[in-house]
């Protein structure tokens, strides 16, 4: 009776391994997007994980990161360039960005500004190093700008604390 047990246990375990194996070779390979426990993940067409790097998909730019996870709402550095990607994993261009009570602009190419002066409409903005815009009293290039501490637009020919800035948004003493 043991013997017939063991030759059983001995056919079970085969002809699991045999099924388990031919089911594996059937599972349809990941390629694409794949929600791994509520995040995103992109496997290319061998089905490798694609990392570092924006993909492509619908019109629209998604960064995967070194696990190939997409990142959402975040700012993004690709070279010496920062992007900012929404809630939904997508590359912003051309908008306005609030963050913490600092506003940011990112251009067509989606690249956030720095160091930079952007006009819109009939109101200038400068652009500090990180990317914020300016705001208050800021000196650039040796002279003196004022920039509403709410959107960050520079103001001209008033006063402000007392001090005159010109049409041109320049500090007159």
């Amino acid at each position: 009776m043991k013997k017939q047990l063991k030759a059983l246990v001995v056919t079970a375990v085969t002809a699991a391994c045999i099924a388990g194996s031919a089911m594996s070779s059937f599972a349809a390979p990941r390629v694409g997007w794949v929600d791994v426990k509520n995040s995103w993940y992109y496997y290319d067409e061998n089905s490798n994980p694609v990392t570092n790097q924006w993909v492509e998909y619908d019109g629209d730019l998604y960064w995967v990161d070194d696990t190939g996870k997409m990142l959402v709402q975040t700012w993004v550095k690709d070279g010496d360039s920062w992007y900012w990607v929404n809630s939904q994993g997508t590359r912003l261009v051309d908008c306005w960005i609030p963050i913490t009570n600092n506003w940011y602009y990112v251009g067509e190419d989606g690249r956030m500004l720095a160091n930079t002066w952007f006009t819109e409409g009939n109101k200038t903005y400068y652009f500090t190093a990180d990317g914020s815009a300016a705001k208050g009293w800021v000196e650039i290039d040796g002279t003196w700008h004022y920039f509403d501490r709410t959107n960050g637009d520079m103001k001209r020919g008033t006063t402000i604390d007392g001090y005159y800035v010109d049409a041109d948004g320049n500090y007159v003493a």
